[in-house]
């Protein structure tokens, strides 16, 4: 029942962030209803494309990253934050789904029936729920003035290399190991576009760190720079007094959409 009702999930692209498809179950009116947060999103979203490019676009500063840019982070982090319970509530239903599959007995007929009835909810629910995540992060983005690409950044370097969280859990808290092809890609380009901002800057020894950590990225299956959480000084730096705040706003639950954007094609929102 639980490997049932999960692959019945990730076939509808929730679960790893890639296509939702909305209307198959819902009447016309719940559908139009659950794209609304899309819609919205996908607004925000051209208008932060228009400002600051896509998400490869961003390059990271010779500086690195300064106490105001953490700032405004953490602020969208805040505005977030409040949608990690409705995920987690979704990780739960697994778990009970997964506790009946492994105690080794029979479960009731009435069981069977509240699990999946508690999952089926929980699924239909998140799909407009996922649609309100990325509609507050990117509304947050643009009252910020943060782009998605100076986000990624952040993200992953706080989150995957320092904290040591891994990139991409599914709601039942599997890892799935890495970031997925596309994600890695935009992060081996943001470490090359910081490298080159170093090298321009006269930074060569820093500029040489990143570029063979990109390197390096190539090879690895995760897509985390400078994993186990062995960054250049400065980054630790700039990072540990927000430790405890920064540690505290992260929420596992919805790390596998955390970088994502949105498109619409006809009346299913595609999600990567």
């Amino acid at each position: 029942m639980a490997d049932s009702g999960k692959k019945w999930l990730i076939g509808c692209g929730v679960g790893c962030g890639t296509v939702i498809l909305l209307g198959i179950l819902l009447s016309v009116g719940g559908s139009l209803y659950m794209m609304r947060p899309f819609n919205k999103a996908i607004d925000a979203q051209k208008e932060l494309v228009a400002e600051f490019g896509g998400r490869e676009a961003y390059i990271p500063p010779p500086q690195g990253i300064t106490p105001d840019r953490l700032e405004k982070f953490m602020a969208v982090r805040r505005t977030v934050m409040p949608m990690c319970t409705e995920f987690q509530k979704l990780g739960e239903s697994f778990a009970a789904m997964e506790e009946l599959d492994k105690n080794g007995e029979e479960p009731s007929k009435g069981e069977v029936f509240k699990a999946v009835g508690d999952l089926t909810g929980n699924i239909f629910g998140m799909v407009g729920d996922m649609g309100r995540f990325i509609q507050l992060r990117n509304e947050a983005l643009l009252e910020g003035g943060m782009g998605l690409g100076e986000y990624a950044w952040i993200y992953v370097l706080v989150y995957n290399s320092w904290l040591g969280n891994s990139p991409n859990v599914d709601l039942d808290g599997d890892s799935k190991g890495g970031m997925s092809g596309g994600e890695q890609k935009i992060m081996r380009t943001l470490v090359r576009n910081h490298a080159e901002a170093l090298a321009q800057a006269g930074m060569t020894d820093q500029a040489s760190l990143w570029e063979q950590e990109a390197d390096r990225m190539k090879r690895a299956e995760t897509g985390v720079p400078f994993k186990g959480g062995d960054l250049p000084a400065g980054v630790i730096r700039a990072f540990l007094p927000y430790e405890r705040e920064l540690a505290d706003l992260y929420c596992e639950a919805t790390s596998s959409f955390e970088m994502n954007r949105v498109r619409k094609k006809g009346f299913s929102i595609h999600s990567d």
